[in-house]
């Protein structure tokens, strides 16, 4: 083979190397450009899943686990623990400080059922409150027999915000082994 066409050869190899290299460069920054929309498919998937965990939070709990007693008059606003936890998913309800505390913005509902006995000066009342502020109350008034009352509201809360429920100022409330005052929740939806 002569200097020429030898060299004819090696330059039409050299050209096809270029060539290959050239198509390696493309398949490796197509690879990169994969395996970062991989990274970003497979983070938005955790997410997705944490929030579907977290849109799960649903409470419901009675005054007392068992027994019975008659709570008040108090001469201010006492706090209720409701300790017989029938519900508790997302573990947002704390039965040792009667708190309930938002996991993630959004909006929930709550609800709320008082009873008490009858009495001619004391009514049977429970206020809900958002944080330390007064938002809903639950009121009966009767002289005799047992006197309930309930109340529910939808609210808007952010991470953290507290909701918990208070017995008014000179009420009595009273409960037993049939659970009469209780106190539920539920997240309705992730904002």
């Amino acid at each position: 083979m002569k200097a020429g066409q030898q060299a004819a050869k090696l330059a039409e190899q050299a050209a096809k190397l270029a060539e290959q290299a050239a198509k390696l460069a493309e398949q490796a920054a197509e690879l990169l450009t994969i395996k970062s929309r991989a990274n970003t498919t497979e983070n938005h998937v955790n997410a997705l899943t944490r929030e579907g965990e977290v849109k799960r939070v649903a409470f419901s709990a009675s005054l007392f686990a068992s027994g019975h007693e008659t709570l008040g008059p108090f001469n201010a606003y006492t706090n209720l623990i409701f300790r017989k936890v029938v519900t508790n998913v997302g573990n947002a309800y704390n039965p040792n400080t009667g708190f309930f505390t938002a996991p993630v913005r959004g909006a929930y509902h709550f609800e709320f059922y008082i009873g008490g006995p009858g009495h001619s000066s004391h009514a049977t009342a429970a206020m809900l409150f958002k944080n330390g502020d007064r938002v809903f109350a639950a009121y009966e008034h009767q002289s005799s027999g047992y006197a309930n009352s309930a109340n529910g509201v939808t609210l808007l809360l952010e991470v953290g915000d507290v909701v918990f429920l208070r017995q008014s100022p000179n009420t009595r409330i009273y409960d037993n082994q049939n659970h009469h005052n209780t106190f539920s929740g539920n997240l309705l939806f992730i904002m």
